[in-house]
């Protein structure tokens, strides 16, 4: 798929009313630019407040060709997958294995997206958090 008509691309902003959290506390307030980068290539930024109100701001981005990216620090890759034309995936490795594993879905008409993140709890049990992020631009 070519960046310029990348479904992805564009400015998200948060619908905080859509969140579900099975697991940690949401933060109220995100914006999520997605931009082309190169061939099969997206940069993701995210500028959010968490639960206390902190600001995070992230960038990261990549080729969507499900290999892992080595990040500074030790063993740490990322890993950027285009699982269909609907849908990218982006998981966190250390040593090897998942610790974080994120999906992104458009929805039925290009202006939704649902983000979900997929973890699991201290004891073990998987859990699923979502959030539903609207185009604004």
């Amino acid at each position: 798929m070519s960046n310029s008509c990348d479904p992805f691309v564009g400015t998200w902003e948060l619908d905080p009313e859509t969140l579900k959290y099975e697991q940690g506390r949401p933060g109220l307030r995100a914006t999520y630019v997605v931009e082309p980068k190169g061939i099969n290539e997206l940069l993701f930024h995210l500028d959010a407040d968490d639960a206390d109100g902190k600001l995070i701001r992230v960038t990261y981005g990549g080729p969507l060709d499900g290999r892992d990216q080595p990040l500074a620090g030790n063993n740490v890759a990322l890993v950027l997958t285009r699982l269909d034309d609907r849908t990218i995936e982006s998981s966190l490795k250390r040593d090897g294995k998942i610790v974080d594993r994120w999906t992104r879905e458009l929805l039925p008409g290009n202006q939704e997206m649902l983000i979900a993140q997929h973890g699991y709890k201290p004891d073990g049990q998987p859990f699923r958090n979502t959030g539903i992020y609207r185009r604004v631009q």
